[in-house]
């Protein structure tokens, strides 16, 4: 069996080298983040009589406050929100949802039109 000291050594170890990390000098999402999108998306995320998501337009504030979170990880915007103690306010499964519906909208394919 390990010693205390060294499961909290290989907790330390873990915790460091974790790429899901929401610190660190290039956190994928910030605070800063998560106050924006639960400000923007409220009322998409929110437990209580939420907005239906297909509502939320690609284009919308709450999408490019999503889009500015990296790879659009809502997992890390979640554990913020947890951290913060607002999670009984807001649903995880919209949170997470947010990262596909608000992905980046693909501009048409170029119209070549053939003259005649």
């Amino acid at each position: 069996m390990l010693s205390t000291k060294g499961v909290i050594l290989l907790l330390l170890v873990c915790t460091v080298i974790s790429p899901r990390s929401a610190f660190g000098k290039n956190p994928i999402c910030t605070h800063g983040n998560m106050l924006e999108i639960v400000r923007k998306c409220e009322k998409f995320i929110r437990l209580q009589h939420p907005v239906p998501m297909f509502l939320c337009s690609p284009n919308s504030p709450c999408c490019e406050a999503v889009r500015k979170v990296r790879n659009r990880d809502m997992r890390c915007v979640y554990f913020l929100i947890e951290l913060d103690k607002k999670v009984k306010l807001y649903s995880e499964h919209h949170i997470l949802r947010l990262g596909d519906v608000c992905a980046p909208v693909s501009p048409p394919p170029p119209h070549h039109q053939v003259m005649v």
